[in-house]
């Protein structure tokens, strides 16, 4: 920086409703969940000497079509390959499509980092932490049974394709956290433990390089 002061380690992370904390409600209303019952908070206040930036908008899809590719390059804006990402997509790709399809979500995650040097993307594989979308069980509920994933292939789908592009992956389907009504979003306490899972995790992988 101009005043020779160190530049401060920046990350981006970008998500859906269960970043941007919603809070289900009968009037789908926007609300969310309290500042500290989010787990971004949870890792602001982990890595202190990190800036986290945080964009997180209510029925996100994973990058495919224009207007989304706009978003996040708008949010990776000053951003450098010497910062960070923390990508948090992919449960909307799933439950948006008429029938389950592990594929399709799976080849929206290989076009969006396989377009990241097209687009201009500043983020090396290493400074990449893709979070997997957590289990759903929607067992009993004859129009989304179909849609559970207890059983984890979608996680393991996803985890072994940045396996090989040497991209840090999180399984959070290997979690137990607890849910609001609607199966898919987290209730409070379930994202401070999400929180405190990825602080940990970031730590034993050295993630932010803070040695």
């Amino acid at each position: 920086m101009k005043d020779g002061t160190e530049r401060k380690r920046s990350c981006l992370i970008y998500g859906d409703s269960l970043t941007y904390g919603y809070l289900p409600n009968e009037e789908h209303q926007d609300l969310r969940l309290p500042v500290e019952e989010r787990y971004t908070t949870m890792l602001e206040q982990a890595f202190p000497e990190v800036h986290f930036s945080i964009h997180a908008k209510v029925g996100r899809c994973i990058p495919y079509l224009p207007f989304e590719w706009e978003d996040f390059k708008a949010a990776c804006k000053n951003l450098t390959s010497k910062d960070f990402l923390i990508f948090f997509l992919g449960v909307n790709d799933f439950l948006s499509y008429g029938r389950p399809d592990i594929p399709r979500v799976l080849n929206h995650l290989k076009g969006f980092f396989s377009d990241f040097e097209k687009e201009k993307i500043p983020f090396l594989p290493e400074n990449i932490l893709y979070i997997c979308p957590p289990s759903l069980d929607f067992s009993g509920d004859k129009a989304y049974a179909a849609f559970s994933t207890v059983d984890g292939k979608l996680s393991e789908a996803l985890s072994a394709y940045c396996e090989s592009e040497e991209i840090r992956s999180f399984d959070t389907a290997k979690i137990t956290l607890d849910r609001y009504p609607d199966k898919v979003h987290l209730t409070g306490d379930a994202q401070k433990i999400l929180g405190a899972k990825l602080a940990e995790f970031i730590r034993r992988e050295d993630f932010f390089k803070l040695d």
